[in-house]
């Protein structure tokens, strides 16, 4: 079974993506009590993101990076401790970046662009234009809370931003989820974006290859 979508680029400005299918996936090895389609949106978007610049990384190697250290002991990332919420901590994927940097895993950078949700609209040029200029952002949307619009998930949830649309300037994301099956030719405006996202979690983690040659991507493993 074909567990990712490839998305082919267009004439409109998307790009070339990989989109993780996180409902097709299971139990990881090694990590007792998670399951990828249950609580594993993080590892299944960023392993999209990965994938997407050029990386061959699946979602189940990025949860055994993200949970698991080098002699199979559990990182405390994962936090159904937690408020009795399940899921992935956000500040885990700024460690998981670095391992990978610091391993030579991946040759990325990343910076986090965080936003006054008063005044959202400072960053709005910003984001736009780094997303232009080859970044990928991996955002949090909004937890069980009514007043979230639930765009792109009923619960928290983890997805990315890939690419913008050059001729109305809205967004192209990958949504690991159902909901994202359907949203593959979609495109989302800055403002749905932020009013879709959970305000206690990073809010950009922009992700870019630092690689001269990561316009084309490598073969993805199933």
């Amino acid at each position: 079974m074909i567990k990712y979508d490839i998305i082919n680029d267009n004439e409109l400005g998307r790009k070339k993506t990989i989109r993780y299918k996180q409902y097709l996936y299971g139990e990881v090895e090694g990590i007792r009590e998670f399951r990828i389609d249950k609580h594993g949106c993080g590892p299944t978007t960023m392993a999209s993101i990965l994938s997407s610049l050029g990386y061959d990384l699946t979602p189940e190697y990025i949860a055994k990076r993200l949970l698991l250290d080098e002699y199979g002991n559990r990182l405390d990332f994962y936090n159904d401790l937690y408020n009795n919420r399940r899921g992935t901590r956000d500040i885990g994927y700024i460690y998981l970046l670095q391992q990978l940097i610091e391993d030579k895993v991946c040759n990325i950078s990343y910076k986090l662009i965080k936003l006054s949700y008063e005044h959202p609209e400072i960053r709005k040029e910003l984001v736009l234009e780094m997303i232009k200029k080859d970044y990928m952002a991996m955002i949090c949307v909004g937890p069980w809370n009514d007043r979230y619009p639930k765009t792109f998930s009923n619960g928290g949830h983890y997805l990315a931003i890939t690419s913008v649309n050059k001729f109305n300037n809205e967004f192209y994301v990958v949504n690991p989820n159902l909901i994202g099956d359907s949203q593959i030719d979609e495109t989302f405006s800055y403002e749905t974006i932020v009013a879709n996202m959970y305000t206690n979690c990073f809010d950009f983690l922009m992700i870019k290859n630092n690689n001269s040659n990561s316009k084309s991507l490598k073969k993805v493993l199933s």
